[in-house]
């Protein structure tokens, strides 16, 4: 453990992950239980299970308490080499869609203050990169003066679908022409055998594997490898998935064609929003519309259900538009020491 000198307000930089996993973790679950914004992205199980399997360099969870010794913030970092200087990067970074830093919103000014002097203080790195950061990120506050430069940019967006329970209302709102894909789709599936919908909050091993198998199908079909065989992502999957399921945030949802997963979608809850993270469906029944019919079929179920938003996640490609997605901003942040090139 590293500690820096003493303030109103402390700060610890925890490195070691068994301290995390035997003592830390439960206190870290209890905060991010509370925080209003957070997403399943923030959550302890998936920062800790990314560590595990893409981890590099030395794990650096900054910690922040008030003078009673409450957690206030929590910043997980990584300090590693790239591009021949120490990075300091956050944990989860590449394949999560929000990183915002869990920081109490009252204190979320001497927070970063306290971070910032951290910063100021040593000389262990050299940039820091942080992405998938909100709108109006607590790190973009890191004054850019004296020996620190900080550079704000827009980073991709998310996009995403209010709901409510009156689906047929939200579907006859979407062009004509989507609705009639999905219904002439539907139809012409229907005439060869039954289109069977499941949805499960369960780790199903039979619908991850399928969700994998078939997203690799897909995109060797475009000549590319696709995200989970490039990340190699396919066992951290899996073990996330089977964390989230322990803690009520899982949802396979699964369209079944003549006794076959056809197509996969899964997806994160937290509270009363979900996050669809990857989909997937098999190229021999591009015909059929499959993609598009689950996401029907997700959406209504997500709808009926009380959930308030489906989130496409990164990304603003038109499909998401048609379907009723609005862009959530999202920023980077870089600093760097006085001198250093970004």
């Amino acid at each position: 453990m590293l500690e820096s000198v003493e303030t109103p307000i402390k700060l610890e930089v925890l490195d070691d992950l068994t301290q995390l996993l035997t003592g830390f973790d439960s206190e870290w679950s209890q905060f991010y239980a509370g925080a209003p914004q957070a997403t399943p992205f923030q959550s302890p199980e998936w920062l800790l299970t990314w560590w595990r399997h893409f981890g590099s360099g030395q794990l650096q969870i900054f910690t922040f308490r008030d003078e009673d010794k409450r957690l206030i913030g929590v910043i997980p970092c990584f300090l590693h080499k790239w591009n021949g200087r120490r990075q300091l990067t956050l944990v989860g970074s590449g394949i999560s869609d929000y990183l915002e830093p869990l920081i109490d919103a009252i204190h979320r000014t001497p927070v970063l203050q306290r971070f910032e002097a951290y910063l100021r203080s040593t000389d262990a790195w050299d940039i820091c990169s942080w992405q998938d950061l909100s709108a109006d990120s607590a790190l973009a506050d890191i004054a850019g003066k004296g020996e620190l430069g900080i550079q704000r940019k827009p980073d991709t967006p998310c996009l995403e679908i209010p709901l409510s329970r009156n689906f047929d209302e939200y579907w006859q709102a979407r062009p004509s022409g989507l609705r009639r894909n999905v219904k002439r789709y539907s139809q012409k599936a229907a005439e060869l055998a039954t289109l069977n919908f499941e949805h499960s909050a369960c780790y199903e091993p039979e619908y991850m594997e399928a969700l994998i198998r078939l997203h690799g199908l897909r995109w060797r079909e475009h000549g590319e490898q696709g995200m989970i065989n490039a990340n190699r992502s396919g066992q951290f999957l899996r073990d996330v998935c089977q964390a989230f399921a322990g803690k009520k945030k899982l949802s396979f949802f699964v369209l079944r064609f003549q006794g076959v997963i056809a197509a996969v979608i899964l997806g994160f809850s937290q509270r009363k929003e979900l996050f669809a993270y990857l989909s997937a469906f098999d190229p021999a029944y591009g015909a059929f519309g499959f993609g598009r019919i689950l996401l029907y079929q997700a959406l209504r179920h997500a709808s009926c259900t009380g959930y308030s938003s489906w989130n496409f996640l990164r990304g603003d490609e038109p499909y998401k538009a048609e379907w009723g997605a609005t862009p959530i901003k999202k920023l980077r942040v870089i600093v760097t020491r006085y001198g250093e090139a970004s």
